[in-house]
């Protein structure tokens, strides 16, 4: 985190990893524990297809609140060159974090910040709107587009290290900067 105060902290945090697969079982433990703490979450987290053994497996969405999985890659046969993401899947992400907005968890998860969101596309338009609405929002960013990101966020994030320590020590701060302040009651006036 960044040097500000601790009510200083930014809602918006990019989880920056260099291991996707290490980022992918990080959030979905963290996801879990927020969870079952009783908190209301929403979003996606991105997970691999562990029933393939192959190096092209699949790569899932997992809709935190549902369960409901989305597939986000196209099969576009072995010799293939071009990017497989699958933009309709992609869509239908944007729509399930949409939906979850408009709930206003008290934490929300997108997948990645990745060449899509780069390109002004993917769930670009729903990050924003994620940091607009000043929820509490968690997005996996891989090291190599971190500068992207800065550009994109302005500074009007935290970025933390890929580690559980690194987000419960954010997600505990942002629950205290949510917290309502306790109100006195001056009983000598009347």
């Amino acid at each position: 985190m960044s040097g500000r105060a601790s009510s200083d902290v930014n809602t918006l945090a990019a989880l920056v990893f260099e291991d996707s697969e290490a980022a992918n079982r990080i959030v979905e433990a963290f996801a879990r524990d927020v969870s079952l703490a009783g908190h209301r979450i929403g979003g996606v987290i991105q997970i691999a297809d562990a029933t393939q053994a192959c190096d092209c497996r699949d790569t899932l969405l997992y809709d935190v609140e549902t369960g409901e999985r989305v597939s986000i890659l196209q099969d576009l046969g072995r010799q293939s060159q071009s990017c497989r993401v699958d933009t309709s899947a992609i869509a239908h992400a944007a729509h399930l974090i949409a939906t979850a907005l408009e709930r206003s968890p008290d934490l929300l998860f997108i997948n990645r910040f990745g060449k899509l969101e780069i390109e002004g596309n993917g769930l670009l338009s729903e990050i924003g709107a994620a940091a607009v609405a000043g929820i509490p929002t968690l997005v996996c960013v891989p090291a190599r587009f971190l500068e992207a990101w800065r550009r994109f966020t302005m500074g009007f994030d935290e970025e933390l290290p890929c580690s559980a320590e690194a987000l419960q020590q954010w997600w505990s701060t942002v629950k205290q900067r949510s917290a309502p302040t306790p109100v006195s009651i001056d009983a000598s006036s009347g």
